[in-house]
């Protein structure tokens, strides 16, 4: 089926056939005559340059009521005629987004060739949509300072939080994850005119390929009430590209900041006593993105075409390059002062072009071929991550292929079809002699090097600690629809599916890796490597109905969405490797995923006072989480491949200091200086590893979350607006790990107490119990089922919280937009902690926590302290010498703390009565209640000051951007381990300067 679907995408694109996007803008409203009385049969029309086809048409039903659908975003001109009357023209309406734009007519009797014309300001509350949306068409991305990309739009608005902190673009064109009111990272979409342009690593909600602002005519950035068109309810950025037009037209972003150019340093005495060695800053900083598009044919056949050159070199805040690096004999981390390392190495590259064909009257087909490529080399140096333990991120194939249609059948009839190839190769692979490794010396003896974690500090270095990787990935999306649309309703109807591969293989030169504690060894780390795996997405169709419906005042929005998916493992076979010399496995095909659900979306608007400018929303949605084919998830996990134990740890006593374990580290017993394996099944396959039908399967097991919102949206002078909005989300369908070896009554209760210090609550010295060990005699023993929570009790987490915004669109050259958002996570597992004391252990039952670290059972509810942001951005241009001021504000929450402290087993021993099992030589233990302790908040200001320069039809600005403009100190994240506690491991970028030029013909 996909090779069919590939050759009829080729022809389509060959034919320059892609599709029409998702929902856009529409314009809507009631036309009757001076008496008050509706007129039905009025033509309709809506003309701007941003359409191809220049004009849609419509006629008013009974109702007088008129709805004009997917319009692309511009200014345009309607005209209201019907015979016997005056035509009415309305001026400059400017659409964007997936808005609903209110345009009533009044016409008089009089004759038809007289017109007359009226002008309005455009309404701000939208009185129909429920949708809460951010519009950043190409005006504002221009005049606002930030780094151009998805992540640095969506952090401007309040309630949106991103697991990347970037300052002007110095961290590159990062893959960036954003969530909103309490929602999973897993959940983002990015997608093009509606089409997800993610691959199907991890959850599915980014991918390498990002498309280029630049390229976009607007970006829209959706928070709630997401449509029945996709499954996932968090954040939805939306690009529009730029089709071209009848009039050559172009711009060009080029922008370059330097470590001699107006840098600043943030390096400040308090960090130094707190132990940071070093700050980060940046060393240069570049971003070159031109576009032009224009006709072929008039009114026919446009392109448009787009590049850019991105890239990114930034110092890791306290780390240096290792004088020890490269020289197998040396076991420690010496920093080389003179020598700062990198956090940011990297380059992007992006082309693209799109053409766009009006066939004839009824089609319209779009065509788009989009290659990119990027490396991130070395990837993954920090605080905590020496250069030499860093590996390359390398994107070297990236290539999205589009085709669209749409054919406005009638005036009330629209189909639209879209279909997407995407191919992807990548991997964090060992430094390359091209990129991140020059020395002949260090190439010869890297092969050498076992990596070392320093478990006080949490340091890693001398080689990569996880394994390099390279992984292909192809897949397909297509989708259609067919939209009825009369005066008063909306309906929409169709499906969109998901079909793809993913390959992967792992490999490391070493099989081990060593773990240190005070520069003693204690741990070795066992890789089964190499390995490969595969996975296939067979389906992620969804079909669905939705339906928008008004009377009156009373917009009605209702949708259900029907969700199937379906992944499956091909054939895998695996040969020996250094530490399974015998081993010979085939995996036969299997079928894994196969979840189908019914989600409902549900919502009304009120036009309380009958004026458009004081709307009542209020909306209840379920949505499910975002899936794909990622190995740790349930995509990936359930694979027959993954029954191979790849990895397992041994306690190890270095007697004579040789760095080299003593013993035979195949034998799964103890034996010389090693410990038992802590999994007696490394190497091969544990067979009683397995997976709960209902789990993998069935209706409504996919993990879900509903979403409530209540909110108004108000008018307050023109041109100003506030929204205020309440919102709740709950999730369900919790995955636990059980391991049917052991009972809750297999384990010991002990406790530790803390040391004294005067950073703990209290000075320290309390007691942490609730804390849990295996007994010795089930020790290694592992027979893993994998379920829903619900079999073990309740499990619940939900997010409560409040948005208010405002939004001010004054006099032209004046944009004002910010506001803020307060809201808490509260989560009980305590049932479930009551059964399987085996959950505490990493973040299985808190994401923020560490794989080895174990968590008191006191703290299995918890309720966060409610977590406010504040933020804004804005431009204002001087009349008269075109002076341009703008700049952006954030005010966000510091990042939760935890003291993840190295407890001995003889520590251990004093409460649980004996050593800890396996002969561990200690057990990590969080002395901090989660929730109960955050970093310092973080305060960003960026201001941009440009003069703007024009010359015939041509307009540019020359800026001078000031990154984190009053030069804050914010401590980003700390070291949690107690060895080195909160000691900053990343601080807010100084102020840095960046010279940039906007043009535009």
């Amino acid at each position: 089926m996909t090779t069919g679907f590939a050759l009829v995408l080729a022809s389509l694109l060959v034919c320059l056939a892609p599709a029409l996007a998702e929902a856009q803008a529409e314009i809507t409203g009631v036309v009757r005559d001076t008496s008050g009385a509706v007129l039905p049969g009025v033509t309709v029309e809506a003309t701007s340059a941003a359409l191809i086809e220049r004009v849609r048409a419509v006629t008013t039903g009974g109702g007088g009521q008129y709805r004009i659908v997917d319009l692309r975003p511009g200014s345009y001109v309607l005209t209201f005629t019907l015979p016997g009357f005056n035509t009415v023209r309305r001026d400059g309406v400017v659409v964007s987004g997936t808005a609903t734009f209110v345009v009533d007519a009044d016409l008089r009797v009089g004759a038809l060739e007289e017109t007359i014309t009226v002008t309005g300001e455009a309404a701000l509350v939208d009185t129909q949509a429920v949708t809460r949306q951010q519009v950043l068409n190409g005006d504002t991305i221009n005049a606002i300072p930030t780094g151009r990309n998805y992540y640095s739009l969506g952090v401007l608005i309040p309630g949106v939080v991103s697991n990347v902190a970037d300052v002007g673009g110095a961290t590159g064109d990062a893959m960036a994850q954003l969530a909103v009111h309490g929602s999973r990272n897993s959940s983002q979409r990015i997608t093009q005119n509606g089409v997800s342009t993610s691959g199907l690593a991890g959850s599915g909600g980014f991918a390498g390929t990002v498309p280029n602002v630049s390229g976009a005519a607007e970006v829209t950035i959706d928070t709630n009430a997401v449509s029945a068109e996709l499954a996932t309810g968090g954040v939805r950025i939306n690009f529009i590209p730029k089709d071209g037009g009848n009039q050559l037209s172009g711009t060009l972003f080029a922008a370059f900041a330097h470590e001699d150019f107006l840098t600043s340093s943030n390096f400040t005495e308090r960090l130094q006593e707190a132990g940071l060695s070093a700050p980060g800053a940046i060393k240069k900083n570049w971003d070159v993105a031109p576009g032009f598009g224009g006709p072929i044919l008039r009114d026919r056949l446009w392109y448009y075409a787009t590049a850019r050159y991105n890239g990114a070199q930034a110092y890791a805040a306290g780390m240096y390059h290792n004088l020890n690096a490269w020289d197998p004999t040396k076991w420690t981390y010496e920093p080389d002062t003179s020598r700062p390392a990198l956090s940011t190495d990297g380059d992007w590259q992006q082309g693209k072009i799109r053409m766009t064909w009006q066939a004839n009257a009824k089609n319209k087909f779009a065509g788009e071929w989009d290659q990119q490529a990027y490396c991130r080399c070395p990837n993954g140096v920090a605080a905590l991550t020496s250069p030499e333990a860093g590996r390359d991120r390398r994107f070297p194939t990236q290539r999205i292929l589009v085709g669209e249609w749409n054919s406005p059948v009638t005036n009330r009839v629209l189909l639209e079809a879209v279909g997407l190839h995407r191919t992807t190769g990548w991997g964090e692979v060992h430094l390359q002699p091209s990129g991140s490794l020059s020395d002949p010396a260090a190439i010869a003896a890297y092969p050498l090097m076992i990596a070392v974690n320093e478990q006080s500090s949490g340091l890693n270095y001398r080689s990569a600690v996880p394994n390099f990787n390279k992984a292909w990935n192809e897949n397909y999306f297509y989708r259609a629809a067919v939209s009825y649309v009369t005066g008063s309703h909306a309906f929409k109807a169709g499906f969109n599916n998901t079909q793809g591969h993913l390959f992967d293989r792992a490999y490391r030169f070493q099989p081990t890796s060593y773990r240190f504690n005070n520069g003693i060894p204690n741990q070795i780390t066992l890789w089964a490597v190499p390995y490969r795996d595969a996975a296939t997405e067979n389906a992620d169709l969804g079909l669905f109905v939705q339906d928008r419906w008004t009377v009156n005042r009373l917009t009605l929005t209702g949708g259900v969405r029907f969700d199937y998916f379906k992944t499956s493992f091909p054939e895998i076979t695996l040969g020996p490797g250094p530490l399974v010399p015998g081993r010979d496995l085939t995996f036969p095909a299997q079928d894994n995923l196969g979840w189908k659900d019914i989600t409902p979306r549900m919502g009304a608007s009120f036009d309380v006072f009958g004026d458009g400018k004081t709307a009542l929303k209020v909306t209840l949605n379920k949505y499910l989480e975002g899936q794909a084919l990622g190995v740790n998830t349930l995509a990936g996990t359930p694979s027959p491949f993954r029954t191979l134990v790849l990895n397992t740890t041994r306690a190890w006593n270095d007697t004579n200091r040789n760095f080299v374990p003593d013993c035979d580290l195949t034998a799964p017993g103890a034996n010389g200086e090693c410990g038992a394996m802590a999994n007696r099944n490394f190497g091969g396959t544990n067979p009683g590893a397995s997976f709960d039908p209902d789990l993998l399967g069935g209706w409504g097991n996919r993990f879900y979350n509903w979403e409530f919102s209540a909110s108004v949206q108000r008018e307050l002078v023109p041109r100003v607006s506030a929204d205020i909005g309440y919102f709740r989300r709950w999730f369900g369908n919790f995955q636990v790990t059980d391991n049917l070896s052991v009972e809750a009554s297999d384990f010991d209760e002990f406790s530790i107490v803390a040391p004294n210090d005067p950073r703990l609550p209290g000075g320290g010295g309390y007691t942490v119990g609730g804390l849990y060990n295996v007994n010795p005699s089930k020790f290694g023993q592992q027979l893993q089922f994998n379920t829903l929570s619900d079999r073990y009790g309740k499990q619940t987490e939900r997010w409560d919280g409040v948005d208010v915004m405002l939004s001010a669109r004054l006099q032209p050259g004046v944009l004002l937009s910010g506001g803020f958002s307060t809201g808490r996570r509260t989560t009980d597992n305590c049932e479930i902690v009551a059964a399987l004391p085996e959950m505490l252990l990493g973040g299985q039952l808190l994401a923020d926590n560490n794989n080895n670290v174990w968590l008191s059972d006191a703290w299995c509810r918890q309720s966060e302290p409610l977590r406010t942001q504040m933020k804004a951005f804005g431009s204002y241009t001087i009349p008269g010498i075109d002076v341009q001021i703008s700049g952006t504000f954030q005010s966000i929450p510091g990042p939760h703390i935890a003291a993840n402290f190295v407890a001995s087993s003889a520590v251990a021993a004093r409460s649980l009565g004996r050593p800890l099992s396996g002969n561990a030589a200690n057990v990590t233990v969080n002395l901090l209640e989660p929730g109960s302790r955050y970093g310092e908040r973080l305060n960003q200001m960026d201001l941009r000051f440009g003069k703007i320069l024009r010359l015939g039809n041509a307009r540019s600005v020359l800026s001078l951007d000031l990154y984190n403009a009053f030069n804050s100190d914010t401590v980003l994240t700390q070291n949690n381990n107690f060895g080195a506690w909160q000691r900053p491991q990343t601080i807010l970028q100084a102020r840095f300067a960046k010279i940039s030029l906007q043009l535009d013909f």
